[in-house]
């Protein structure tokens, strides 16, 4: 075989398992949106307090974090194929159970779910980023951002048409993620690529060598709960009508759509570290905006921008991880990244709620805007370097 065929094998071969992967965690994704939406809204039907309703959302969070430290050593011993399997077989049976079983043994099941679905992005990340390239790993993980924005808010619209009683919704969620086997199938990856070795990085050997990283990585999730949580009530009380304030939020998920692979794109050729500082500023610009623009017609442009800008942050991050670490140390940074969407859950949301108890509703945005403040605080401090001991640009 010559050089140029072994080089064009292994492009299809790279191109493959980011598809395959983009697939898998896509249908899962489907169903995680739809649960989030579902399970609040059917507790509050049967007449359980809004405290428990928030404390069941964070057992997802807390399965998340606790995951972490664990998932990277797991995950090497069993085999990226095999844990993914395993992980499908847990989600269906945890969605299965919440169908069936009284609420209170829901909250022990949110605990596995979200345990189980930070397992699921740990490896699929690391599909992704291993099969990626330093030439194109911005634009992948727009694209992965992107799809990661429609599917999870394909779930909630499936509600309206089937309602939410009945088997339908909790068979529509089984089906997506038993769907996802199909592309696990055209996976190709070695379990020795991601097996942990003496020596290696580790979950807490990844978060001393890359804690801005995870500071940038923190900042989006810190971002991103809070929108969801808090960005509708805002705009009600702020002029809005519901129908409306939802209709705007939504409007981030069309940002993201269509801005996400473009700031990968000058990710990749213009730099990592630019690209990073500009999102962070335009965030913090855009959010701030909303104080005077919320009932104003600007306000659907702004959102439109607004999302995409705070979470260029995690496309970029993404990609410097996948740059600078390689196969079990890219693993253990996935799970790092992960345990950070289960600080988000868990800080976000009562950080915001705090704030707004002691100044008001304008509290939203100054708080979005205060994550990226102090972002750009840390990175200007050191530099942007994200990892430590390299030249990340």
């Amino acid at each position: 075989m010559t050089p140029e065929s072994m080089s064009a094998a292994e492009s299809t071969s790279r191109t493959g398992n980011i598809i395959a992967a983009l697939a898998t965690v896509g249908a899962c994704d489907i169903a995680f949106g739809l649960t989030l939406q579902l399970v609040p809204l059917l507790m509050n039907e049967r007449g359980w307090p809004a405290w428990a309703i928030g404390l069941n959302s964070a057992m997802g969070p807390i399965g998340i974090l606790m995951a972490g430290p664990f998932l990277p050593r797991v995950i090497g011993r069993v085999g990226t194929k095999r844990i993914v399997l395993i992980i499908i077989c847990v989600l269906v049976v945890s969605l299965a159970a919440i169908s069936r079983l009284p609420v209170w043994m829901w909250f022990p099941l949110r605990f596995f779910f979200g345990l189980s679905t930070s397992a699921l992005f740990v490896v699929s990340e690391a599909w992704i980023l291993s099969a990626a390239t330093s030439e194109n790993r911005g634009r992948v993980m727009g694209i992965y951002t992107s799809l990661l924005s429609v599917t999870f808010a394909t779930g909630p619209l499936i509600l309206p048409w089937t309602g939410i009683d009945g088997a339908l919704p909790w068979g529509i969620g089984i089906a997506c993620i038993l769907l996802s086997i199909i592309p696990v199938t055209f996976v190709k990856v070695s379990d020795d690529e991601f097996k942990m070795r003496e020596g290696g990085t580790g979950f807490f050997g990844f978060v001393a060598r890359a804690p801005m990283l995870l500071c940038a990585i923190a900042a989006a999730t810190l971002f991103d709960n809070v929108l969801i949580a808090f960005f509708t009530i805002y705009g009600i009380r702020s002029g809005l009508e519901l129908a409306v304030a939802s209709r705007v939020l939504g409007i981030g998920i069309i940002g993201n759509l269509l801005l996400s692979y473009p700031l990968g794109w000058l990710a990749d050729h213009w730099s990592r570290r630019a690209v990073m500082f500009l999102s962070a500023g335009l965030t913090v610009l855009l959010s701030l905006s909303l104080l005077v623009t919320i009932t104003h017609w600007s306000v659907w442009p702004i959102m439109m921008v607004l999302s995409p800008m705070a979470f260029a942050i995690y496309v970029v991050g993404l990609a410097t991880m996948g740059d600078s670490f390689k196969g079990p140390d890219l693993m253990a940074g996935t799970a790092a990244v992960a345990a950070m969407w289960g600080v988000g859950g868990l800080i976000g949301p009562p950080v915001a709620g705090i704030a707004i108890d002691l100044v008001g509703i304008d509290a939203v945005p100054v708080t979005l805007a205060g994550f990226y403040v102090l972002l750009l605080v840390a990175l200007a401090l050191t530099g942007g370097k994200l990892v430590r001991g390299t030249a990340n640009g």
